[in-house]
């Protein structure tokens, strides 16, 4: 793993024993889906048989994009194919270890405001991806549902610090009044932390994704 240095920044509060919900955010190519893949890899095997979940507003989109940059990561670190599968009747990513990802779509539905869903499932962390298109609610949920799952190896108690892992865009939505705005007013709880993310701070891409984003004509969608 070789990680930029704002992933850095990211990966320390992924694996400290303080941070229970991290936001890495900012604009396109700062490189946070491609962190978050690796530290959900890097979870599975290092928790044989822990249960994380991989979510997104809407799973079609979620399969079109953050899970196209799972199998970029995969390949990068040479995982080998027997190592996992992808359950596509569940939507779950299953390891030989005994690991699983979820897949999961969090939209809002009329029939499900309280997200009942997911009231009964357990994980050990997640990671949340474009949460400035959730509903607050999803957010929440899930948050209560990481650390019930218990990760037993050679009967030894290996739980993991229970964490839950944000990306999101820019906007003025919960993600701005949960994080941003008191991580500027240095009122962010303890517990909880904001790294922003921009896309010059990637290297392998910043000369490529600058050169795109300068060639939008709309002031305020560039910015």
């Amino acid at each position: 793993i070789r990680p930029t240095a704002k992933q850095q920044l990211a990966w320390d509060k992924l694996l400290d024993d303080v941070t229970r919900a991290l936001l890495f955010g900012g604009g396109a190519g700062g490189g946070k889906t491609w962190l978050n893949c690796e530290w959900l890899l890097t979870m599975a095997y290092r928790y044989p048989g822990s249960r994380g979940f991989m979510a997104r507003n809407e799973l079609k989109r979620l399969m079109n994009s953050t899970f196209v940059t799972w199998g970029k990561v995969l390949s990068y670190h040479s995982i080998p194919r027997a190592d996992w599968s992808l359950d596509g009747k569940y939507n779950v990513i299953r390891f030989k270890n005994g690991s699983t990802i979820d897949l999961l779509d969090v939209s809002y539905k009329p029939t499900d405001p309280d997200y009942d869903r997911f009231g009964s499932t357990e994980y050990s962390h997640g990671f949340g991806e474009e949460v400035q298109e959730w509903h607050f609610k999803a957010f929440e949920v899930l948050k209560s549902r990481i650390g019930r799952h218990k990760v037993v190896f050679n009967g030894e108690d290996i739980t993991p610090f229970p964490k839950f892992s944000c990306t999101c865009n820019p906007s003025k939505k919960w993600p701005y009044r949960l994080f941003y705005k008191p991580a500027a007013e240095g009122t962010l709880p303890p517990d909880y932390a904001f790294i922003q993310s921009l896309y010059s701070d990637n290297p392998y891409t910043a000369a490529e994704y600058g050169a795109q984003l300068d060639s939008i004509t709309d002031k305020a969608m560039r910015e």
